[in-house]
């Protein structure tokens, strides 16, 4: 039965893969998604009944789609808006737009402050703290303002400056006016430096105010983009090395640790077996250089003795000795099969070095051997369920 899962999981790689791209812009790994979307298959073909007419890959793809954004939203972290806040930017924006309208022009910060009773310093602050709160603007539609988003570019007033940023920032904004056409970044120029409002751009430059409104809105959309596009990387890089240990290319310790406790959480809740490998590595050369080139093998050797749907980590050196976890979502007692595949690589690996290290490898399944990661760990590190290569 497991034999025929992993069968069925391997020829589904390209489906997982696509449906994983299509939450690249999250910022978190490929592979990490991936392998969340084999959790998905693998539920999947738990409960997929045949009888009911459903192809079994349209059926899959819902749940690998779900088991992503499960991993995304346990993973996000949301910066909410106070009520408070909302409340009173929604009444500055409405306020904004009744002046516009009564005035013929945009107001100033005091003119606005004057109809809502309140002091110029306070909207000032209000209009301020509520951009601390635009994080999503980047990927919002510029053309669909949440309720009570206030448009700063609405009040004019010499006190609000929108563009003192840290010199980083400015560097990368600077970056992308610079990807901008040459009268784009001249009206953007006249409009947020110079303070200039539609019309007398359109009379400087010999255009039209319909057509300086298009190139407000089309460049800000570009920026946008182009700043939403470079932080993505940048977050993707930041993750990446954040997880990936540089020697082993293995997860770090904390990222394993982290991802066993969500996959104890994830088969407790779903009733779905899980189980561990540990592997412990002693006996290593003092040699700095040496010892580094074995650790690297032996990365690799796992890497390559596990399915994509599992997770191999380094754990913190202990006494000397170098230790490794694994973790195989929906697998039991057959965790011992892959205990004895690792035990026998890593065991050839020991062989053909001129300095022989010692290898134990253990492992222990949820719940029959366990219901904490303590538990299953001390399981698979004890004299229960060891197997050894030396």
């Amino acid at each position: 039965m497991q034999e025929a899962k992993e069968r069925i999981a391997r020829h589904y790689t390209g489906l997982i893969e696509s449906v994983a791209r299509r939450f690249t812009h999250s910022g978190e790994p490929l592979d990490d998604l991936v392998q969340e979307g084999y959790l998905g298959l693998l539920s999947a073909l738990d409960s997929y009944d045949p009888s009911k007419g459903v192809k079994f890959s349209t059926y899959a793809t819902h749940f690998v789609a779900g088991a992503m954004r499960h991993c995304l939203r346990d993973r996000g972290k949301i910066i909410k808006e106070p009520a408070w806040l909302h409340e009173v930017s929604g009444k500055v924006a409405r306020a904004t737009d009744t002046l516009t309208q009564s005035l013929g022009r945009a107001p100033h910060a005091g003119e606005v402050a004057a109809a809502l009773n309140l002091t110029e310093e306070a909207v000032e602050e209000i209009l301020s703290t509520r951009q601390v709160f635009q994080v999503a603007s980047f990927q919002a539609d510029p053309d669909t303002d949440a309720a009570g988003m206030v448009d700063p570019e609405k009040i004019r007033s010499d006190k609000y400056v929108t563009l003192q940023l840290p010199i980083e920032d400015r560097i990368v904004l600077e970056g992308a006016v610079d990807k901008l056409k040459a009268l784009e970044q001249k009206v953007l120029y006249e409009f947020f430096y110079k303070d200039l409002n539609q019309t007398e751009i359109a009379r400087k430059f010999g255009i039209s105010c319909n057509y300086v409104s298009h190139i407000l809105k089309n460049s800000t959309k570009k920026l946008r983009r182009i700043l939403g596009e470079a932080e993505v990387r940048e977050r993707g890089r930041v993750r990446e090395s954040s997880i990936q240990d540089a020697l082993t290319g293995l997860y770090t310790p904390a990222h394993i640790q982290g991802r066993l406790e969500e996959e104890l959480s994830r088969a407790s809740r779903g009733g779905h077996s899980f189980a561990v490998v540990t592997v412990e590595v002693g006996g290593l050369p003092p040699d700095a250089g040496r010892r580094e080139e074995i650790l690297s093998a032996c990365g690799a050797a796992l890497h390559g003795s596990i399915r994509r749907v599992d997770m191999a980590g380094r754990l913190a050196s202990e006494a000397g000795a170098e230790s490794f976890l694994i973790l195989l979502p929906h697998t039991g007692a057959q965790a011992r099969i892959v205990a004895d595949r690792i035990a026998d690589t890593l065991g050839g690996i020991s062989a053909k070095e001129s300095e022989p290290f010692a290898v134990r490898v253990g492992h222990a399944h949820f719940p029959e051997q366990g219901r904490s990661a303590r538990a299953l760990l001390a399981v698979a590190r004890g004299d229960e369920g060891l197997s050894a290569a030396a």
